[in-house]
């Protein structure tokens, strides 16, 4: 039969597969309104306190436009408790209210978005919501317009880049 080390070693062989199975978000996927998950240590730019130990915990981010020429994500930031560099928040229920109405999840009470001080991540380090955690991957259309408008309200910047051409498939350029 098998030795215990033979099916420890395909155990986690098999573990690291599931695990890296997972969808990676991709620069071409991203749309204004998703939600992804990111870590405070990746964000831009880079506050104090961002790198320490609550800068290595996932925060749900909302996308607010596509990602730019260097796949940086313009994002506004979820959080229960959000230090006082990312400024002005905001009850983080006002933007979900169709999109939970709809039945596609929503924040926590409690949850607030920081909406006076966006900040950027880049595409790889932005990661897909787990789907219990009951928020949505994606606000309704409305919902993310009110958002984007808060975040012009509190911070004057407007996101709009524009979405990049995916390039053709090798396999399908000379069709």
């Amino acid at each position: 039969m098998f030795s215990l080390r033979i099916i420890s070693l395909a155990a986690v062989l098999l573990g690291s597969i599931m695990v890296n199975a997972a969808p990676a978000v991709t620069a071409h996927h991203v749309e204004p309104g998703n939600l992804y998950v990111a870590k405070p240590a990746h964000f831009e730019p880079q506050h104090p306190g961002d790198s320490g130990p609550s800068g290595h915990r996932n925060h749900p981010v909302v996308a607010l436009s596509h990602p730019d020429a260097n796949g940086y994500v313009p994002v506004a930031v979820v959080s229960h408790n959000h230090p006082e560099h990312m400024g002005r928040t905001q009850n983080a229920q006002h933007f979900d209210e169709h999109t939970h109405a709809a039945g596609h999840g929503g924040f926590e009470t409690g949850s607030r978005m920081a909406t006076a001080r966006p900040v950027h991540v880049h595409v790889d380090d932005l990661h897909h919501v787990n789907t219990e955690s009951g928020l949505p991957a994606r606000l309704h259309h409305e919902d993310t317009h009110n958002l984007k408008e808060a975040v012009y309200q509190a911070s004057g910047k407007d996101f709009n880049n524009p979405r990049h051409r995916t390039p053709t498939p090798p396999w399908r350029q000379h069709q």
